[in-house]
């Protein structure tokens, strides 16, 4: 029969039984010998249904015959004929290629001819041309993704095979500054997610630092995906230092010694190599080298698997602000100079720090610090006696009409100091004001242990919590944890005042202890009278800046036979909301001047009150500040954000939540993006309040560009924070 007719027959529009690989079958498919049984029984039944009619035999058979017919085509639409052709799609797997563009690729490792040596980069294009061929053979079979990346990945522009010229990649050049393989693959996965994937063929140098996550790794067995790398370099690997991170306050007084701290890390060398250079801190304006360090792994031991830390000190001499370049000059190959350089910016302020300095009476120590006070042009000082009648003796260069007894009247200090003075000579709600002075407005406070209150009196009073350790229930020196000291002890500095800039008293800052300070010999360096500070009352974030070290008698430097350890704490510093408190646990510092004037006392005291002045001067006059860190990040990584309420009417609102937006810097060069509101929750509260005024949250960065982070919330309209 035409196909024609039985399209039209039973209406088949969208498959037509003459197209080509339509087939007839049936829904309920019956085997052949079965439709023989089939038919002959149904005429059987057809045929016994006529028998015993009457009629003429003809006429019997021909109803017979159309009975039978009309069962079977009965029973050929019980088995369900429809008409097939099968849709079959085959869809090409992929195949991605990953080339390393990192920095590092420029490294010239890899043996050539004539003992020369050739770059990895040298190396990656002579494969990627040495392999063009099997490249189109892969392109005709399946699809070929050509990815770059460093820290993250990135597409490769190809151009197409024509005019008899092969396929070609355009690398571009390797100027990325880190490698990050796991964070990499990741993203390019991310590219072809839900699509077949053959396998991935990565060329790198394989330094990185980050691994694959477990996530990663489940993805690449549950997608079954192998991993074909092609190492490139030599077989020994090349040190490479790099500036892994600097810090530094980023406000600062003109004349103050800023600490920039430096971390040192070295990546990739073997343990044994010796690794060695000079860290500088230029002035990007002037040019000039403001400070340096020397790094020598054969005298402070290796790098390798660890993090040097170097402290350089910055003297700013003018307002303003000011750029200072942190560059690191290896004195050995390296493999990478793009790591090697980070910029600083402080903002310095010219004007007095102010400083009230109280004593309980006038001992060595008061008078010779207050003088040092009031000889320093750059400081303001109040220093007042106070007897337990509430009587005074005023000094200093700036006299007061009256104690403050106002949150206001004490806003006009950056710095109190403490001596050994008892707390009832203030009211309770002065020693409060004081510590919310510290806490809220970013003061400094200094005390000086003494024989007489400080600090077993001031248990239980308001500021019992800004001493750096704890005191004992009785109130008592010996209980408190501080006892004294039975024979003379040496001061010595420790670690954590290079990186606050303190204690720097030599002239030498490869050694900014003077040696004739240890030596007990001498006599003079000798402190007579020092508080045993025991190490196990320390609060948890307190920093030790200088230790006592006993001597006995003889002049020997040996240690006292009562003692359990051979040195204590002395001078110790932590953070108290906004502000700072330094403990000093000795009032004979004085003894200094003993054949050198003052030199060495001013070195001792003046760093240390401009540290404490330093966190008043970034948070002067700013009800409150915002915070983002880290300051860079790669895409996918987390920033924390956070809002510090100093005003305390601020904080007496007590917002349950804070806003914040988001806003792309259409600068940055990588387009425009919709504000991003992100919601501020209290810090460390059950109640859903902030009474230390902290709120924060993470974000994570889900496109590369700049970002600026400014209060939105009504709470803080008109006030300008941002950053």
């Amino acid at each position: 029969m035409n196909p024609t007719i039985l399209d039209r027959l039973f209406s088949l529009k969208s498959l037509s039984t003459s197209a080509e690989g339509v087939e007839w079958r049936f829904a309920h498919p019956v085997p052949a010998w079965m439709w023989v049984g089939i038919v002959v029984g149904l005429f059987v039944v057809a045929g016994w249904s006529y028998s015993r009619l009457l009629g003429s035999s003809r006429a019997r058979g021909m109803l017979t015959v159309l009975r039978w017919i009309s069962l079977s085509v009965l029973a050929v639409l019980i088995a369900g004929p429809e008409l097939i052709r099968q849709n079959e799609r085959v869809e090409k797997d992929w195949v991605v290629v990953m080339a390393d563009r990192s920095a590092s690729m420029q490294v010239a490792d890899v043996p050539a001819a004539g003992g020369t040596k050739q770059s990895r980069e040298s190396e990656l294009r002579a494969a990627f041309a040495t392999n063009a061929p099997l490249f189109a053979e892969l392109a005709a079979k399946r699809h070929v993704l050509f990815e770059g990346f460093d820290s993250t990945a990135f597409d490769l522009r190809v151009e197409p095979a024509r005019n008899g010229f092969p396929q070609t990649v355009a690398l571009g050049e390797p100027d990325g500054r880190r490698t990050l393989i796991g964070q990499s693959l990741e993203q390019a996965l991310r590219r072809i997610a839900a699509r077949p994937v053959a396998g991935v063929v990565l060329f790198s140098d394989g330094r990185s630092p980050d691994q694959p996550n477990r996530a990663l790794i489940r993805q690449l067995q549950a997608r079954r995906i192998p991993i074909f790398p092609v190492p490139l370099g030599g077989d020994s690997s090349l040190p490479d230092l790099a500036i892994a991170k600097v810090d530094s306050p980023g406000v600062a007084f003109v004349g103050d010694m800023v600490p920039v701290t430096v971390d040192i890390e070295s990546l990739d060398a073997p343990a044994d190599a010796a690794v060695s250079g000079e860290v500088e801190l230029v002035n990007e304006a002037t040019g000039e080298v403001i400070d340096q360090r020397t790094l020598d792994s054969a005298k402070d031991g290796p790098i390798h698997g660890s993090t040097r830390r170097v402290t350089l000190l910055a003297k700013p001499s003018a307002a303003g602000s000011t750029a200072y370049t942190v560059r690191l000059k290896p004195s050995g190959p390296d493999l990478s100079a793009e790591n090697n350089v980070a910029t600083v910016r402080l903002e310095v302020a010219d004007r007095p720090i102010r400083v009230v300095y109280f004593d309980g009476y006038p001992r060595w120590e008061y008078r010779y610090l207050k003088n040092i006070l009031v000889r320093e042009k750059s400081i303001k000082t109040s220093a007042l006696l106070l007897a337990s009648e509430r009587r005074s003796i005023q000094d200093g260069n700036e006299i007061l009409d009256e104690l403050p007894r106002t949150v206001k009247a004490w806003q006009d200090f950056d710095v109190v100091i403490m001596g050994d003075v008892r707390p009832e000579v203030f009211s309770t709600e002065q020693l409060t004001q004081i510590r919310e002075l510290v806490a809220t407005r970013g003061a400094g406070l200094m005390w000086i242990g003494g024989s007489g209150a400080t600090p077993g009196a001031w248990r239980g009073t308001p500021l019992a919590d800004l001493i750096p350790f704890k005191l004992a229930a009785d109130g008592s020196v010996a209980a408190a944890g501080t006892d004294v000291w039975l024979s003379p002890v040496l001061m010595k500095p420790a670690p954590a005042a290079e990186r606050y800039g303190v204690l720097q008293l030599s002239e030498n800052p490869q050694e900014p202890w003077p040696p004739e300070l240890t030596n007990s010999s001498l006599g003079w360096p000798l402190m007579r009278w020092a508080q045993k500070i025991s190490p196990g009352m320390l609060k948890p974030t307190v920093e030790v800046l200088a230790t006592a070290t006993p001597v006995n008698g003889s002049g020997g430097k040996q240690p006292d036979a009562g003692l359990a350890s051979e040195s204590a704490p002395l001078v110790m510093a932590m953070r108290y909301g906004a502000g700072r408190v330094v403990y000093v646990g000795t009032d004979e510092t004085w003894r200094y001047r003993y054949c050198r004037g003052e030199v060495l006392t001013e070195r001792f005291w003046i760093p240390m009150v401009r540290l404490l002045a330093r966190e008043s001067l970034g948070r002067a006059g700013k009800p409150a500040t915002l915070t983002a860190s880290p300051k860079q990040v790669q895409v996918g990584q987390q920033v924390q954000i956070m809002i510090r309420l100093l005003d305390q009417s601020l904080i007496e609102q007590k917002p349950p939540s804070l806003r914040v937006r988001l806003v792309k810097n259409q600068d940055s060069g990588s387009g425009a993006s919709r504000p991003i509101e992100i919601t501020l929750a209290p810090e460390g509260t059950e109640d859903g309040t902030a009474p230390s005024g902290g709120f924060s949250t993470t974000w994570t960065a889900g496109e590369p560009g700049r970002f600026i982070v400014e209060a939105s919330d009504p709470l803080l309209t008109g006030l300008d924070i941002k950053a």
